[in-house]
């Protein structure tokens, strides 16, 4: 007998639970589990599918895609397709005078624009031949490895996974770029920041140089029955249309989850245009097989100061909360941070109105700060109960706010037959008023359970951004873990030493 032999029937003689312990110590370990597939039968078949679980792909890459997984698309759960844009020096990031004030370099932006035009094609036609077998999660992501170069050393760029990597002190000295001792002593230029945040395919000259010839092109592309969950998360600082979204959620009939989480634009003009495009984008979601909707419009009230003419805080717009209200009504869940506020979501609905299948509903509104009249808040959180009797299914509603400085949640909870907790968790003093709790009663009473009202007050937590917000209020399903870990870490790195935040502030 060999001494393959042997090994093997030695194996083979572990009990299943020793063997898969052995795997996870060699994955964990960062080995690569390809050559043990030869083992046994059971190894290659937890080998092949932890190996093609989850998919990173390259515009370089995709062309082999389809020929790497035929034998095994059904072990497929996740693709995430990173597009590296091309990379950019000094005098594009504006950090050399003679061009702070210049455009983008128009032969890097048609080579870019070419990058994803091509990656969207290639993979559209790839995952067309894929028949529906379960969930497949498409996550898109766009990025320059210089974006971290410049100005943007906290900015990482991974997959939906965690933990993530994080920027080491050394590549944090840089004083071209604000970086003094570790520490981001400068803001970046206007030009870094629209550099960054450029649109994806909407550019003066772009190969797409009007809507209806994007949209032309889109049609041209097939169908991909497979996919039912797309992620743009907030990485991607480059900004999709919302006009391109919609052509390309089009071409996705079996989509039921969407997490988008756009940042916001920073001008009143900007935003105004992105709020209309909103709309349509949210309509076009009404006459789909959608279930789940996370929307979260990020924000970085130190960016906006950066800005001529840019509002720490955005307004959000009544029409996009309107919008947003009515393609909820198929839907079993729906969070919308930011984008929208609970109050224009609340006056949009109509007596007719039924939640047949909604059972969690998460909001923020701008009302849930310390400066407001205490009596609009009470009413708006009444009106919510109201709508809450529209949703016989509802088992969370909640509405929040968080930023610099303060938190706060009202989370209605049905936590089990008979018991229901309506809790208040903020940063400063408030109290519910009496008809605020009896509505929320006959919410309770309506789900035949009786209602636990709770309140907790913590005026000495640090809120130093709407990510601390989100954590101090336990929020972790307005947004993808990954994407929250990246704000916290961002803040961190721009918080150490004692005048960083000042000096940010006041250097532009």
């Amino acid at each position: 007998m060999s001494s393959t032999t042997v090994k093997s029937a030695s194996r083979a003689a572990l009990p299943p639970e020793i063997q898969l312990l052995i795997l996870e110590l060699l994955s964990s370990d960062g080995c690569s589990l390809a050559q043990f597939a030869t083992v046994s039968r059971q190894w290659q078949t937890i080998i092949e599918r932890r190996n093609f679980e989850r998919i990173n792909l390259t515009l370089w890459r995709i062309p082999d895609f389809g020929h790497m997984t035929r034998r095994n698309r059904a072990l497929v759960k996740y693709i995430w397709l990173s597009l590296e844009l091309s990379e950019y020096d000094c005098f594009t990031c504006g950090a050399r005078n003679m061009n702070r004030n210049g455009n983008l370099l128009p032969n890097r932006c048609g080579a870019d624009e070419c990058i994803i035009v091509t990656a969207m094609r290639d993979l559209f036609l790839t995952l067309s031949a894929w028949e529906p077998q379960g969930d497949l999660k498409l996550d898109i992501s766009i990025h320059s490895p210089s974006d971290s170069q410049h100005w943007f050393k906290y900015l990482t760029f991974g997959p939906d996974t965690l933990p993530h990597s994080q920027v080491t002190p050394s590549q944090r000295v840089d004083p071209e770029h604000g970086w003094n001792a570790g520490i981001l002593s400068s803001a970046p230029t206007e030009l870094a920041l629209r550099n960054v945040f450029a649109e994806v395919l909407g550019r003066p000259g772009a190969i797409f140089f009007n809507k209806e010839l994007e949209c032309e092109w889109w049609q041209t592309l097939p169908e991909v029955p497979a996919v039912t969950s797309m992620l743009l998360r907030l990485q991607n600082r480059r900004r999709w249309r919302p006009s391109t979204l919609t052509y390309m959620l089009s071409r996705l009939p079996r989509l039921e989850e969407f997490h988008y989480e756009p940042w916001r634009a920073w001008s009143k003009g900007g935003q105004n245009v992105t709020d209309l495009a909103y709309c349509s984008l949210i309509d076009s979601l009404t006459s789909r097989t959608l279930k789940k909707l996370v929307l979260f419009e990020n924000f970085d009230e130190q960016y906006s100061s950066c800005f001529a003419h840019c509002d720490d805080m955005r307004a959000p717009n009544f029409w996009v909360g309107q919008a947003v209200a009515k393609a909820s009504l198929e839907l079993e869940h729906l969070s919308a941070s930011f984008i929208i506020d609970a109050g224009h979501f609340l006056d949009a609905v109509k007596s007719e109105w039924n939640w047949s299948h909604l059972s969690s509903l998460t909001l923020t509104s701008q009302l849930l700060n310390p400066q407001e009249n205490p009596d609009r808040i009470n009413n708006m959180l009444e009106a919510a109960a109201s709508t809450a009797l529209k949703m016989p299914k509802l088992k969370t509603l909640e509405i929040w706010n968080g930023r610099v400085g303060l938190a706060a949640l009202l989370r209605y909870q049905l936590e089990g037959i008979g018991r229901t907790v309506l809790s208040w968790k903020a940063t400063w003093k408030f109290a519910l008023q009496p008809h605020v709790i009896k509505a929320w009663e006959a919410v309770a009473h309506a789900n035949h359970s009786h209602l636990l009202v709770q309140e907790f007050l913590d005026e000495t937590i640090s809120v130093n951004s709407h990510a601390d917000a989100i954590n101090y209020l336990e929020l972790f399903k307005v947004l993808r873990p990954i994407s929250l870990q990246q704000i916290l870490a961002a803040h961190e790195m721009r918080r150490e030493g004692p005048l960083a935040e000042r000096r940010w502030r006041h250097t532009t």
